[in-house]
């Protein structure tokens, strides 16, 4: 499965979903595919199929935290379509189930934070996730941007460049970091990190890259070289 799974990624996906498919046998087992087929679809942005994938892998899941998994895959296909309220409602139900679960905790305080609502309920959730897993570099990049969003940008910052030393290779925590040091006068340092940020997802399978925030953050670091530029002529 990991190899069709590889291979829809690659840009042949038709194929790669019917070996996958082929690997279903009317038992308790296909849970497992169930779900990986909800993954790859949801990578290739089928969402439709992913959420009947997904309602098929509820049917086989039995124990607790096999649901809380369904629950999860679920809020995130519906956060990535933009359907942030029944998002909301999966995480908020994994919560409820196992209220120790980080990346719950995580994925919906960020989620709330980005679209800058709930921000005081958004810091909440993180700073769970947080003190679960202090160590988490996802984590700390979240709560950063909640500071951020909250105008808190010395802890903001901390956060953000801890989160940077954890997983210096992701594009969204210098996309953050850039956004951090423009708010704050470090229009350089900005550059800087905006240019990073592309370069990463440029690094990035095209299945997991939001063509919208490559064209957002080129925009930005377009407008910084300009404002640059006429500053060094000053």
């Amino acid at each position: 499965m990991v190899l069709a799974a590889q291979q829809a990624d690659m840009g042949n996906p038709d194929p790669a979903l019917k070996d996958v498919q082929a690997m279903l046998k009317g038992d308790a087992q296909d849970r497992g595919v169930y779900i990986t087929l909800a993954q790859m679809n949801t990578r290739l942005k089928r969402y439709n199929d992913a959420e009947q994938d997904l309602d098929k892998a509820e049917k086989l899941s039995i124990k607790q935290d096999d649901k809380e998994y369904i629950w999860f895959l679920r809020g995130s296909t519906f956060e990535r379509q933009k359907r942030f309220a029944e998002a909301e409602v999966q995480f908020k139900k994994v919560i409820a189930s196992d209220p120790q679960h980080a990346q719950a905790l995580n994925y919906l305080g960020y989620m709330l934070a980005d679209q800058n609502s709930k921000l005081d309920e958004a810091l909440g959730y993180i700073k769970r996730a947080v003190d679960i897993d202090p160590t988490n570099g996802a984590y700390l990049d979240s709560i950063g941007w909640a500071y951020y969003r909250l105008g808190k940008y010395e802890m903001a910052e901390e956060s953000l460049v801890k989160a940077a030393q954890k997983i210096n290779t992701d594009p969204t925590v210098h996309d953050h970091l850039g956004d951090l040091y423009q708010k704050t006068g470090r229009l350089k340092l900005a550059a800087t990190h905006w240019e990073r940020a592309l370069v990463e997802w440029n690094r990035t399978i095209a299945a997991e890259v939001d063509q919208t925030d490559i064209a957002r953050v080129q925009k930005k670091l377009d407008s910084a070289k300009v404002k640059l530029a006429k500053e060094e002529k000053q």
